[in-house]
């Protein structure tokens, strides 16, 4: 199943709770998000009520805070909530987003990466769910909400897809610790999130040369023969001992 595919589907969900008010034998299949304060609520509510675990696809349409990692994020963290978060390669050319997902994951967020991330979505306890619509805020309706069991359970399998098939980059994941430096690690992490050597060379303070020669010298270690070579030597580092749950994929490390 294709992003296209699976945007299709979440829409078709959105449309049934703007019709006929989407009611079912079960109860009503969900509701609209219709304003930004409403979205932005419901996304601090269903962290912030999480009582196991917190479920989200972050494709960069965003309802909260944008400058940094949610506050209710951090505070369901320090509450042992369970976090597993899928995003997408593309939004981590804004070094807020990068910042604040490296704080997440410090704080215990297990976190993947995929160019497979059709929608925000954010799954509480597996009994709740938000998804924001692509294109935020300049769509409207705005998302959808839903506490309807089928519905739920529909997109728990969304978001289980799309995380069985992205590529780790938690830090306990990094086995390269072994054979990289602190630094290279780093440097690791960002090139698995997709980033440019330039915007790698800006968040990092040094030049685009000096991160061109740091690249060439995780190849070296890895035993990697050239950029893409190396991206699946990524994904067999990152895997670690999970690769047998977790299919691996090549991943080209862009210029």
């Amino acid at each position: 199943m294709d992003a296209a595919e699976l945007t299709a589907r979440i829409r078709d969900l959105i449309t049934l709770a703007r019709g006929d008010g989407g009611t079912t034998a079960c109860g009503e299949i969900g509701r609209p998000v219709t304003s930004r304060d409403e979205g932005t609520a419901l996304f601090s509510s269903l962290q912030l009520n999480a009582r196991e675990s917190v479920s989200a696809l972050d494709n960069g349409d965003y309802c909260g805070d944008t400058t940094g990692q949610s506050a209710s994020q951090a505070i369901a963290l320090s509450e042992g909530i369970r976090y597993r978060v899928v995003y997408s390669t593309s939004i981590f050319e804004h070094d807020a987003h990068l910042e604040a997902t490296l704080d997440a994951i410090a704080q215990g967020e297990e976190a993947r990466v995929s160019d497979l991330v059709p929608s925000r979505l954010v799954i509480r306890d597996r009994c709740e769910a938000l998804v924001i619509a692509k294109g935020y805020p300049n769509v409207s309706p705005l998302g959808f909400h839903t506490t309807h069991p089928a519905t739920v359970e529909y997109l728990c399998g969304l978001f289980d897809a799309v995380w069985a098939r992205a590529l780790p980059v938690s830090a306990p994941r990094l086995d390269a610790q072994a054979v990289l430096s602190p630094e290279q690690v780093q440097l690791l992490q960002y090139l698995v999130l997709g980033r440019t050597d330039a915007s790698i060379a800006r968040s990092l303070g040094v030049s685009e040369r000096t991160v061109q020669r740091q690249v060439q010298a995780i190849q070296h270690a890895l035993g990697a023969k050239g950029r893409f070579h190396l991206g699946v030597c990524i994904g067999e580092y990152l895997a670690g001992h999970d690769s047998h749950q977790t299919q691996q994929i090549a991943v080209p490390v862009t210029p």
